[in-house]
């Protein structure tokens, strides 16, 4: 098994069989589940793709070496046959669509892993069906209508790409622990045993960002998190080392789109 970066709690529940359903018919299965804070389900994979939709709360998914970070009216779309790992740090209602291995690839669908934000249709749609009461075809014109607009749905960036070089994970390990941390490039190389300009290297070539940008978007994913428990902007922007409130605030509009107020 590769190394990765440790990001999660210790799972405390097994996961729901619905994923391994493949009873014919029914090319969408819908679920509502709330969840504890604290609240982390064992990794695990199955073969019906699933869409993980979080209300008035945030959730954390990881697989392999990276860590996604889902936030209220946010889903997640998971393949098929991919291990996973959810958690949650505060109480949250969720929504899941199980999606047959037949229709994954149908047209517009996602076809990795990707957070995208959810629209009003998608989550009426999707309260209707776990309301129950519905007959066999009503739930599979709902199932069309769910797996039209799951299409439709624009991508988030709320993605923390992780390491296998155990030199890089230990100095991811330093930022996860330590948001605040400070220190620059060639303190952290010096402290997991390499040059800076190997560390730097394998930033790039593991992650696809600068180090820079890697410590930027842990550091703004840590505020969203913080900010649904209630932390304010000009708390984070001294905890996280911004020289303002206002330049934390600009860099997390930067990074999601958006700025605190529309996460809190």
């Amino acid at each position: 098994m590769p190394k990765h970066v440790e990001y999660l709690p210790n799972p405390d529940a097994p996961p729901t069989g619905i994923g391994f359903d493949l009873t014919p018919g029914r090319p969408v299965i819908a679920r509502r589940e709330e969840f504890h804070g604290g609240y982390a389900v064992e990794p695990h994979s199955h073969p019906r793709a699933q869409l993980a939709m979080c209300y008035n709360g945030v959730m954390r998914l990881q697989a392999g070496e990276d860590v996604w970070i889902i936030p209220h009216k946010h889903a997640i779309w998971i393949p098929p046959d991919v291990e996973h790992q959810l958690s949650t740090q505060s109480a949250v209602l969720t929504h899941h669509l199980y999606v047959a291995p037949s229709y994954v690839t149908r047209a517009g669908l996602p076809q990795e892993m990707t957070v995208l934000r959810t629209s009003p249709l998608l989550r009426g749609v999707v309260e209707r069906m776990v309301e129950g009461g519905l007959t066999r075809a009503e739930v599979r014109r709902l199932a069309w209508v769910a797996l039209d607009e799951i299409g439709r749905l624009r991508p988030a960036a709320m993605h923390l790409p992780g390491g296998r070089d155990p030199r890089l994970v230990a100095a991811m390990g330093i930022f996860l622990r330590h948001p605040e941390e400070r220190r620059g490039l060639s303190e952290i190389a010096h402290e997991v045993g390499t040059s800076e300009r190997t560390l730097a290297r394998l930033f790039v070539t593991e992650t696809g960002k600068t180090f820079r940008d890697w410590r930027a978007r842990r550091r703004i994913l840590f505020a969203l998190e913080r900010l649904e428990q209630g932390e304010s902007s000009t708390d984070l922007a001294a905890h996280l080392g911004y020289s303002s409130p206002s330049a934390f605030i600009a860099a997390f509009k930067r990074d999601l789109g958006a700025p605190p107020s529309a996460f809190r």
